[in-house]
């Protein structure tokens, strides 16, 4: 496995970019949550679990957060969603063919956004993942981010989900307290044929436990082996 720092798109982002020893036609591309990272413990999990089954993976940052360029107060839906497309241009002009996304949290939401636009998105993988933004700010928890609410009233998420054709799985935590499981339900409940609801009994938002993390790897990298290859 090779793992090289790249930097694409107007904005400077920022991403590493881990590719198999042998060829490989597919790629993953990881969008992390609000405050998270490209180096979170997770994205670096999935790029080497993958890259051990034959798929490139790419985990970049958006604009403003880790090592791209731009202001995190900053942080928009639209923002994020043109970073998601830019990813994809960036990874199609390195010749992969078959693309999926995987997204956490907001980066979730933003893959769904995105999909639902974009038939590039050959299969999906959310974990966490909210559908009503706006009860997530009613609850202070997306304080001090104007353009994000902003964004809200722009885009629907449960109307997108049912606008994204491609293969979806989504996968929760029992006992994720920042973003209530009723949330995955209603994705489930809207997406189209074939989709998949998984969820990881105890787990929190954030899937601290090793093994709640684990599992949801494992469950990322079987559906895309089954979509993506």
């Amino acid at each position: 496995m090779k793992e090289k720092f790249v930097r694409f798109g107007e904005c400077g982002l920022a991403g590493v970019l881990h590719s198999p020893s042998g060829e490989a036609s597919t790629c993953v591309i990881t969008c992390h949550g609000l405050y998270s990272s490209k180096d979170s413990e997770k994205y670096v999990d999935i790029a080497r679990r993958f890259c051990g089954e034959g798929f490139a993976v790419l985990r970049f940052d958006f604009r403003g957060c880790g090592e791209s360029r731009g202001l995190f107060e900053d942080t928009s839906l639209i923002g994020r969603i043109g970073d998601l497309e830019s990813a994809l241009d960036f990874v199609q002009e390195q010749g992969y063919e078959s693309l999926g996304v995987m997204g956490s949290s907001l980066g979730g939401t933003v893959a769904v956004l995105t999909a639902a636009k974009d038939r590039r998105v050959k299969a999906l993988v959310t974990w966490a993942t909210p559908c009503h933004l706006d009860e997530l700010f009613r609850e202070g928890l997306l304080e001090g981010f104007d353009k994000l609410r902003l964004d809200i009233s722009k885009y629907n998420v449960v109307k997108a989900v049912k606008k994204t054709h491609c293969p979806i799985l989504i996968v929760h935590g029992s006992l994720d307290q920042q973003v209530p499981l009723s949330h995955a339900k209603v994705l489930y409940e809207n997406a189209n044929e074939p989709k998949g609801i998984q969820i990881i009994e105890g787990a929190d938002h954030r899937l601290t436990d090793p093994i709640h993390r684990r599992r949801a790897v494992e469950l990322t990298l079987e559906w895309f082996k089954k979509y993506l290859k």
